[in-house]
């Protein structure tokens, strides 16, 4: 190989190198130290009303219009709303952030309702003497209201479980990614390390070094029988060799990564679509449409 050509190479390799395990890091990081980031989780968050709806609100309404109506007494109207009140505030079921929030506390409040009874109290006379006391105990709510409760907050958890499912297999393929490139940021560095001390460089004006260490041919004159029989540089030149190989594994992370990643944003912006269907009292479009504008931008900036 001529000394120009292993000059060129090992020039390449010292501009790509540098850029290497950045490229890596910043890559899946990216995304994590953006406001998008945090909006994102915001969308996904049931108590936060970045979309124009809070879901506890959401279903305290739902349980008013559909079932609360249902009940006649003001103190059966009044257990009610405490039962409600204390399933949607419930931490242990309102926070779960790896299932459908909606889902539960929808389900946790028709297991209540269910079970929620109303009794009336009827005297049994004969003339004026009252002879005995009639209990009868009913269910509050038809299978009906039930039913249309359900119905009316299935928008809702059609729209959260959309957004779980591409969260979890966006962080599923990162896992899937990272244990299959787990190996690659150690791999730049120690190639980075290899390259630098085989011709004894270091990170201070790295370049003027190497300008030093090999003269461009064209405006000085080369003894290149000298620099030919130099083992430093040879072996320099031999490990600069390798860097196309190691550019290519890397871009392919990246190229994988943002396949991942383009597949989430879309997942999301297809869920907010579906979002602006929902009764218009409830939601803000103009809010998922600035989300929507958000991705996009996102998405662009990455092209």
């Amino acid at each position: 190989m001529t000394y120009t050509k292993i000059r060129s190479n090992i020039f390449e390799a010292f501009t790509i190198v540098s850029q290497l395990s950045s490229d890596y890091t910043v890559t899946s990081d990216k995304i994590a130290v953006t406001g998008l980031f945090t909006k994102l989780m915001q969308a996904n968050n049931p108590t936060s009303d970045i979309l124009g709806f809070r879901f506890s609100e959401t279903i305290i309404k739902a349980s008013e219009k559909h079932l609360k109506k249902e009940l006649t007494s003001e103190h059966e109207k009044s257990r009610f709303s405490q039962i409600i009140a204390k399933i949607v505030n419930n931490p242990v079921i309102s926070s779960m952030s790896s299932f459908n929030p909606i889902t539960a506390v929808t389900s946790a409040i028709i297991s209540s309702v269910a079970g929620f009874s109303s009794t009336t109290v009827e005297a049994v006379k004969d003339g004026n003497k009252v002879r005995d006391v009639k209990y009868t105990t009913i269910d509050a709510f038809s299978q009906q209201s039930i039913e249309s409760f359900r119905e009316e907050l299935q928008p809702y958890i059609d729209f959260y479980d959309a957004l779980n499912v591409a969260s979890l297999k966006y962080i599923s393929g990162i896992d899937n990614l990272n244990l299959r490139y787990t190996f690659l940021i150690s791999q730049v560095g120690l190639y980075k390390t290899e390259l630098y001390a085989s011709i004894g460089c270091d990170d201070n004006s790295t370049f003027y070094q190497l300008s030093r260490m090999l003269p461009d041919p064209v405006i000085q004159e080369i003894d290149y029988q000298i620099f030919n029989s130099d083992k430093a540089i040879q072996q320099c030149g031999a490990i600069a060799s390798k860097i196309p190989g190691l550019n290519q594994t890397v871009q392919d992370y990246k190229r994988e990564y943002n396949l991942l990643l383009k597949s989430l944003l879309n997942e999301y912006i297809k869920a907010l679509l579906s979002a602006r269907k929902f009764a218009p009292e409830s939601i803000d479009k103009k809010k998922i449409d600035t989300l929507i504008a958000d991705i996009e931008a996102f998405m662009l900036d990455r092209n």
